[in-house]
């Protein structure tokens, strides 16, 4: 769902490009071309400035003296910068001086509909601690705090389960080391 949302958000894009390059109408085949090479062109960008974005370092001996020598390394980034877009620009072949006279020279379209936040976040159900509370607290400093906590705190809330056995066979020694089945356990408050 996901996919057909954000291709029919590309596909309302493309329309609008076209509309506003002065097309009255275009065909369906056509608009879901354009579509595609649209998806696969802002892919292949994504693509390059996160290659830019993690391998940052460059093949020039002074900016890799420089890199090897300075105190706050920003190379091997998560979070691409403008430049990471530069590069992957012109990594595609596209003149960046080309780009800005066309971003000056054609008007500005605002998107036909509104746009909720996508994708859209759903609650966390992990049950992690949050920062302060009990389990936060409590929590041993060799437990990573990426996990949620073995012993739940609504654990005091639900109550201890008890079981009792139905039959009085299984309390000899003799069978103390054997499983018991399951359907001989009776629940218990």
């Amino acid at each position: 769902m996901c996919e057909t949302y954000s291709r029919w958000l590309l596909r309302v894009s493309v329309a609008q490009i076209c509309q506003a390059l002065g097309w009255d109408s275009v065909q369906v085949s056509a608009c879901d071309l354009l579509t595609d090479v649209l998806q696969r062109y802002l892919q292949g960008l994504g693509r390059g400035c996160h290659r830019y974005c993690e391998l940052s370092v460059n093949v020039d001996i002074f900016k890799l003296i420089n890199f090897l020598l300075a105190s706050d390394k920003e190379d091997g980034r998560t979070d691409p910068i403008l430049d990471d877009v530069g590069d992957a620009f012109k990594l595609m072949g596209v003149n960046l001086h080309e780009l800005e006279d066309y971003i000056h020279n054609i008007e500005p379209v605002t998107f036909a509909h509104q746009i909720p936040s996508f994708p859209v976040t759903k609650n966390n159900v992990l049950q992690f601690p949050q920062p302060g509370s009990k389990d936060a607290e409590e929590r041993k400093e060799y437990i990573p705090d990426y996990l949620p906590p073995i012993v739940s705190s609504q654990e005091g809330l639900l109550g201890k389960v008890n079981f009792e056995l139905k039959s009085e066979k299984y309390l000899n020694d003799d069978v103390a080391g054997n499983k018991i089945p399951l359907d001989e356990l009776v629940f218990t408050e």
